[in-house]
């Protein structure tokens, strides 16, 4: 729940304005001089990033100070330094003002007063109160200062009564002893500072009983990480605004789907290792569910989506249709990796490029360079048949004779620089896959993935069909991990009794076939590489539209392409007419599917299938449909839809009778109707606004109690729903 008061429009443009100031203080802190305190691996670089995430949220802002206090900047996080920082700002800061401070560190309980302090550098455990600054102090402190507006961040929650699912525990920031225990009495303290003040707002890197887990892979502690990327712009609301609300969600959300998608690889890596005979199980990761302590509703607006490119992870990808003739299901596939896979891929045989350099397009795609922050992934997706020799070597053959021999890829997967590796062999007719799977894999440490299915002679696409099929039908925006898409994949291909070999190892960071954030499931057709003597019903393309595809194409692998984006709606469309469009043999079905395949080739029945069995609402399948689509293609979509379904006329009313006239009064406000739609989008995108829209039109007149239970029986996702139901709990 957002705090009341803090940063409403006012204050938001006494910020921009200069009107008022924005103070913040940022203390990470690594080493400590008492060896009882352990030394931690990211809370300065977590300081020094999250600082520089702040000077792009807040360029708008003129008049700001940032005072940053962490092992490697000259003035160093001890107790006395940052006592009279804190006390700086307190002073300076006026009724108008905003103070932010972050904190990264140990959370220690002094033992005999069982407060909760904050732990610097020069901090010792035998004299915690005068050494360390108790939470108490601080809230006292911030309590002083005349700015209605502040926002505290703590990346210092721990606990030391954890059990651990699978036996010994992952490395967290803080061991096993309960001194560090210190949640239960910050959320104690940090109640007690909201409810004395509308403008207070924190948040807690993890609940009660709880780790505020650090992975390698990121960099920085998970919560931190978060917060970094929710205020270069991930978080920002549709005006490109930064409040705590939304960034809080953001944080929220990711913190807790980072986790689960580490644990389903754990599971899949475990369950592997137990087929296996291998006892060392690792550990799942327990949840880490961030805190928000806040009264009241409102604003607390803390910057403004930057105008920088969007973070993207580099990701490569080769892919090998060695097969005659080509397929229609691998040029779709290979739309699909460009578009919601978010590769840079190349594509072989293409008329620039055959078969033969194969070798030379595989060192290049593993050979990729990246920065420290960067992990790179790489696709290696080839389709050939498998032969074997007497000598033993085993070779892979493509149509036009090029081969490439088991022990060459091998070579070329371990000169490999790239940091995650996926591997599909999609080999027809193949018997010896399990040889492939054991002379490929790189060890337990390597971040790799190898899937292996040889599709029967009667069925050759049939893996390459399921591979299209489970990733045509995920949501680009939520992304899809390798480990729930290798489950699917397996149930997707069990009815036909094609078998999938996998290998899966790394337990250092999350492996995505699918990384999310991606606006459409479909990349624009690249030319050149359709199949060889396709016929096709498309009509020429005009070289405008050339350009346009290009440029689309360049704005998708940049990331400039809007996550959330609105197209025009089926409202005025007639009911029984839209009917037609999903009635199987109807002439109107096929004219959509017509109309669909146009703009996303031949997977556009299987996603009409798709929709039919998701929603009754006949407008919501087309929505559904749209969503497929980049955007200029949507506005093509509609308009052909409009022009082969009638619009809705509406019949003048007869004149009753007044009594006739009266209906029931209406319970909703208009403002109420407003702040549904708002959170209902922030928290499971645009099609919140069209469930908002639905409901009130079945029920406009049902008490706020009702709506709000309506519509949360929409929400798939029981966690979701109860957030949304508690952003409204003080007006239940």
């Amino acid at each position: 729940m957002s705090p009341l008061g803090v940063g409403n429009s006012h204050s938001q443009n006494t910020l921009q304005t200069g009107e008022a100031k924005l103070w913040v203080l940022l203390v990470g802190v690594n080493q400590y001089q008492d060896t009882g305190l352990p030394s931690l691996r990211y809370p300065a670089v977590d300081c020094k990033g999250l600082g520089e995430a702040l000077t792009i949220a807040t360029q708008r802002f003129p008049h700001k100070e940032v005072i940053i206090h962490h092992d490697f900047t000259p003035v160093k996080p001890i107790v006395t330094t940052v006592r009279q920082s804190l006390q700086h700002i307190v002073s300076q800061t006026r009724s108008q003002d905003t103070i932010l401070l972050y904190f990264s560190g140990h959370g220690i309980l002094e033992p005999n007063t069982q407060q909760a302090v904050l732990c610097m550098t020069d901090t010792q455990k035998n004299d915690l109160l005068n050494t360390g600054i108790p939470m108490q102090e601080l809230l006292q402190i911030l309590g002083n200062s005349s700015a209605h507006q502040q926002l505290v961040c703590l990346d210092t929650c721990h606990s030391g009564d954890m059990v651990f699912v699978g036996g010994k525990a992952p490395l967290s920031r803080d061991g096993e002893n309960s001194c560090f225990e210190t949640t239960s009495q910050m959320l104690e303290v940090l109640r007690q500072r909201a409810a004395q003040s509308k403008g207070f707002c924190a948040l807690l890197s993890c609940d009660r009983g709880q780790k505020s887990w650090e992975f390698p892979e990121l960099g920085h502690g998970v919560f931190t990480y978060y917060l970094m990327r929710g205020l270069l712009g991930e978080a920002a609301d549709a005006e490109g605004i930064i409040e705590a609300d939304g960034l809080y969600k953001f944080v929220y959300r990711q913190t807790l789907q980072y986790i689960d998608k580490l644990n389903q690889q754990l599971r899949l890596i475990n369950q592997q290792k137990r087929l296996r005979g291998d006892s060392h199980i690792q550990p799942e990761y327990p949840l880490q569910t961030p805190k928000r302590i806040v009264e009241g509703v409102g604003e607390l607006v803390i910057g403004f989506k930057a105008n920088v490119k969007a973070f993207r992870q580099p990701r490569h990808a080769l892919l090998v249709d060695g097969l005659s003739p080509r397929s229609q299901t691998i040029s779709d596939l290979n739309r699909v990796l460009r578009g919601a896979g978010g590769f840079d891929l190349e594509f072989l045989p293409h008329k620039n490029q055959k078969l033969s350099s194969i070798r030379s397009a595989m060192h290049k795609c593993l050979q990729t360079t990246a920065n420290q922050q960067e992990i790179p992934t790489t696709l290696l997706y080839l389709r050939g048949e498998i032969a074997e020799i007497e000598d033993g070597e085993a070779w892979l053959i493509f149509a036009d004779g090029t081969r490439l021999s088991r022990s060459q890829l091998r070579q070329e997967l371990r000169r490999a620089t790239t940091a995650q590796q996926i591997v599909i062999l999609d080999c027809p007719g193949a018997t010896t896959l399990e040889n492939w799977l054991e002379d490929l894999q790189m060890g337990t440490e390597q971040s790799q993935c190898i899937i292996a299915s040889a599709s029967t002679p009667e069925q050759p696409d049939a893996f390459s069909q399921a591979i299209l099929a489970t990733l045509t039908i995920s949501n680009p925006q939520q992304g899809l991990p390798l480990a729930a898409w290798i489950n699917q994949l397996r149930s997707h291909l069990q009815p036909q009794n094609v078998y999938t070999h996998v290998w899966l190892s790394g337990t250092r960071g999350v492996i995505d076939i699918l990384p999310g954030c991606i606006s459409s499931i479909f990349a624009p057709e690249i030319t050149g590489i359709k199949p060889v003597n396709e016929q096709t019903t498309e009509k020429n393309i005009s070289l405008a539209e050339l350009e346009l595809q290009k440029l689309q194409l360049e704005r998708f692998k940049q990331g400039e392409l809007p996550h959330k984006y609105n197209f025009s709606t089926f409202e005025s469309l007639d009911e029984i007419a839209l009917e037609s469009l999903f009635t199987i043999g109807s002439i109107q079905h096929s004219q959509l599917e017509e109309i669909l395949t146009k703009f996303i080739g031949t997977i556009a029945p299987i996603l009409i299938r798709k929709t039919l069995n998701k929603t009754t609402n006949f407008r919501q399948k087309l929505e559904e449909l749209a969503s497929h689509l980049l955007p200029e293609q949507q506005v093509k979509f509609t308009t052909q839809i409009h022009q082969i379904i009638p619009t809705l006329i509406l019949q003048p009313q007869a004149k009753d009778s007044p009594e006739e006239r009266i209906s029931p009064p209406k319970l909703l406000a208009e403002n109420f109707l407003q702040k549904c739609d708002r959170e209902l989008i922030n928290l499971i995108g645009p099609i919140g606004n069209f469930i908002v829209k639905e409901v009130y039109k079945k029920y406009p007149h049902i008490s706020p109690a009702e709506f709000l239970q309506k519509l949360a029986k929409e929400i798939p996702n029981q966690q979701i729903a109860a957030e949304f139901m508690q952003q409204f709990a003080k007006e239940l």
